[in-house]
């Protein structure tokens, strides 16, 4: 088949989104399928240029006349007769197939649910209200029009898809179910690369080591979304019972000062942040850890989770959507209700102190569930999807000709 991935962000590794694409085109390459990308440099190569900062690029996003929809529309429109399928993230295409002029297969894929994104924000505004300050107000006011379109958007995605590409079995209930869209929606996790799986199993040390450490390691943006309201407690609580204890905060998107001020000063020498990192990298930084921590409330799927398990770290998280489609297969219990500190502290404590046989079990245990997230196998089922998809829609279009 010849397939278009769709996404209004820049195409790279080292970002959350774009990379379930990218690397589900590199394994569906393999499996001999042409695969094209439109992304946000294709829609507009200059904004895209390391010179222009993330405000112009916001601007051009929210922007009616240069919106990245209609961008992606045009594309389509011109290069329709190129493609066999059409995968776009989920407000990346809202518009029915005949405005684009297109016939054969539209995929709408979530990679994180908007609206289950947005149903969070209120939860969380409610749970830890907080006083807006002026910038938050003008970040809030310049933003809300963008915010009312993308759920727009995502709804007009569904609707005009031929199938709706989710990453979890909770969306898949939710936009099957609660939003309608019925046996049109399928499910596909994310995964790892054998090479990528490879690549931190090389890279961790010695059990004895790692127990030696006690570190714990947390992947992800600083926000409530991820946890970051419960850390002080969950530290608090680990530090307490452990005080050789050591935490390690990857990838918050904000520097070290930003992070320690929602920690007490008493804590703070047991915290260490690295806010961004290459995707190449993580396996390094990972390599010394102890276990894994993700005191997340709400993902699409969490390569977070997924490449911890991977470096072989027995890992602790919420039992939210998008984490318990990989924890639900690790021999030891590692989830608890989602809020829960105290439980999810004791887990913490349990893990850092394991005994050197057990340790080692539930390690290569963590390896083992990764590798059931192969981007080979999940390249395959995705294909065959797409495929027998496709076939039904040449079969119906040829039924309606004659």
């Amino acid at each position: 088949m010849r397939i278009l991935m769709v996404i209004h962000t820049l195409w790279s590794r080292d970002l959350g989104a774009p990379r379930v694409q990218l690397e589900l085109a590199e394994e569906m390459r393999f499996l001999g399928h042409e695969v094209e990308k439109f992304s946000y440099e294709d829609a507009f190569p200059r904004l895209a240029e390391p010179r222009h900062g993330a405000g112009a690029r916001l601007r051009a996003y929210l922007g009616s006349n240069l919106s990245f929809a209609a961008r992606a529309a045009e594309f389509v429109g011109i290069n329709a007769g190129r493609f066999d399928v059409v995968d776009a993230n989920q407000t990346d295409l809202p518009f029915p197939k005949r405005r684009l002029g297109f016939q054969g297969l539209l995929v709408a894929r979530s990679v994180g649910l908007i609206p289950a994104y947005h149903q969070f924000e209120r939860f969380a505004s409610a749970r830890w209200p907080e006083p807006a300050s002026v910038r938050q107000v003008a970040r809030l006011a310049l933003t809300y029009p963008g915010r009312r379109r993308r759920l727009r958007d995502v709804v007009s995605s569904f609707r005009c898809a031929d199938l709706i590409n989710v990453s979890n079995g909770n969306d898949q209930t939710t936009v099957a179910e609660g939003m309608g869209f019925g046996s049109k929606v399928v499910m596909f996790p994310f995964g790892l690369s054998e090479e990528r799986r490879g690549v931190f199993i090389s890279a961790k040390q010695s059990d004895a080591d790692r127990l030696a450490a006690r570190k714990v390691a947390f992947i992800g943006a600083w926000n409530s979304r991820k946890g970051a309201k419960d850390w002080p407690q969950i530290a608090e609580r680990v530090l307490a019972r452990l005080p050789a204890a050591r935490f390690l905060f990857l990838g918050t998107g904000h520097d070290r000062e930003y992070v320690l001020r929602d920690f007490p000063p008493y804590l703070r020498s047991a915290l260490e942040v690295i806010p961004s990192y290459r995707s190449n990298e993580l396996p390094g930084l990972l390599a010394s850890a102890t276990v894994g921590a993700f005191p997340g409330y709400l993902e699409g799927f969490g390569f977070a989770v997924l490449e911890k398990l991977a470096a072989g770290l027995p890992t602790v998280a919420y039992d939210a959507p998008g984490p318990r489609e990989m924890m639900r297969w690790q021999a030891l219990k590692s989830t608890v209700p989602a809020g829960d500190v105290a439980s999810f502290a004791d887990l913490l404590v349990k893990l850092l102190t394991l005994s050197p046989d057990h340790y080692a079990e539930h390690s290569a245990d963590s390896i083992q569930v990764a590798a059931r997230f192969s981007w080979q196998d999940i390249a395959r089922a995705t294909s065959a999807t797409y495929q027998e998809a496709w076939e039904r829609l040449r079969e119906s279009s040829r039924n309606k000709a004659a």
